[in-house]
């Protein structure tokens, strides 16, 4: 099309010219011969008037300048669309060099990629050898890679399409999309069938190999009978406690748990908590303080904040009493502060090691298990508190050293701006 283009306008440079000259060449061939070749290129009669030649060539450059704009308007509307992907798209030749990356595929590799190889592009070993793989077999080649982008861990699969253009040219894209969420679940729910056949096969074991020695008793030693039973009976609490922790852990993250928001005084949620604790703070020997005015309202589920309220101090008062030198003490404190209601939780226990407190809010993560599992603790705790606090679009935040206590911050907004009543 550039090289008609061109000829043309060489062609009407010549015509101009001659029309020039035309009084002094009109009796000449030369003239009458560019005429009708003129004519010819446009596809006319010969010895068609000259300035109907002249007027057919502009209408000519005309159209090949529209269709030489649509072209180019086209490719970049392609090129758009192939940078707004969300997936990387990379295309090279068949030696690997690269012709093209979109934008996504840019973020994701080093700077410069075009005209760059993919085995330099890439340094995990099977995108090359799934490269290779396609050149030679002609055919659609996937599979899976991980590569760090900008320090995190990212997992992609990957697919090789070649593509035979006009001319016997080939081309290959290569096509990455972003598998990393869908393995970390995987990951996330082996870890939580792992830990859930665990915390459960010790109280079964337990259960099973007392339950067994007794079967084998004479049953005469009545002592060692009710031994036996307290301890299955506790076994089987433990069991219980952990099934109905997981399935108030699951509806509350999958929403089938019916929340009931409406205006309540936070004090009466205090006070009920207050009621059920101070028999366990004597049996522990801490000290256990509640500061709060007489009123402070605010719109969330009474039952919700009752349970996380008496989760967080249960928790405090357990891991004060296992300090053995020392002040035992716990402090509950709440008042209102602009247009939220602050809950403190501040103990003088053992406190938690640095290292612990990023995955402190984690399914089944406990400081020391042993201890806990001695409490009767399930590791789930926090995660349900966590949940229920971001229920009522709250934030909860805590410090700690170890050795010196933790206290927990609950910071919950007066009004939500959802309905008052709704399943979450």
């Amino acid at each position: 099309m550039f090289l008609e283009v061109s000829t043309i306008l060489i062609t009407i440079i010549l015509l101009i010219i001659i029309a020039y000259f035309r009084k002094k060449l009109s009796k000449m061939k030369i003239y009458r011969e560019a005429l009708n070749k003129l004519a010819q290129l446009i596809e006319e009669e010969k010895d068609s008037p000259p300035l109907y030649i002249a007027e057919k060539i502009r209408k000519k450059i005309t159209k090949l300048e529209e269709e030489n704009y649509d072209l180019e308007l086209s490719l970049k509307n392609h090129l758009t669309i192939l940078n707004n992907i969300v997936d990387p798209i990379i295309i090279t030749k068949k030696d690997g060099t690269i012709t093209f990356a979109n934008n996504e595929a840019r973020k994701i590799t080093r700077p410069g990629i075009e005209e760059r190889k993919v085995y330099e592009v890439f340094e995990d070993y099977y995108v090359n050898q799934m490269f290779d793989e396609t050149i030679n077999n002609k055919s659609l080649t996937s599979g899976e890679i991980n590569i760090f982008v900008n320090g995190e861990k990212k997992y992609y699969e990957v697919k090789i399409v070649p593509v035979t253009l006009e001319q016997n040219n080939e081309r290959f894209i290569i096509v990455l999309h972003d598998v990393t969420q869908e393995r970390v679940l995987e990951n996330v729910r082996k870890e939580f069938i792992s830990n859930v056949s665990h915390e459960l096969r010790t109280p079964l074991t337990s259960i099973h190999g007392y339950a067994e020695a007794l079967l084998e008793d004479d049953l005469e030693d009545k002592e060692l009978i009710r031994k036996f039973l307290s301890i299955i009976e506790s076994e089987a609490a433990r069991m219980t406690r952990l099934i109905n922790d997981l399935l108030d852990l699951e509806k509350l993250e999958s929403g089938n748990t019916q929340f009931v928001f409406e205006k309540i005084n936070f004090t009466e949620v205090l006070e009920h908590v207050r009621n059920i604790i101070e028999p366990l703070a004597k049996d522990y020997q801490v000290e256990v303080e509640f500061v709060y005015p007489d009123e402070l309202y605010l719109v969330g589920d009474k039952d919700r904040l009752t349970q996380m309220t008496l989760n967080l101090v249960d928790n405090a008062i357990k891991y004060t009493s296992l300090k053995e030198k020392g002040k035992k003490k716990v402090t509950v404190e709440a008042w209102k502060e602009n247009n939220s209601i602050k809950l403190v939780v501040k103990d003088t226990g053992v406190g938690i090691p640095e290292k612990a407190q990023k995955k402190l809010f984690e399914r089944f993560y406990r400081v020391d298990k042993a201890r806990s599992r001695k409490m009767g603790g399930t590791g789930l705790g926090l995660s349900i508190v966590k949940t229920i606090v971001e229920k009522h679009n709250g934030v909860i935040e805590f410090t700690s050293k170890e050795g010196v206590g933790t206290k927990f911050v609950v910071t919950l907004p007066i009004n939500r701006e959802e309905d008052n009543n709704e399943t979450v």
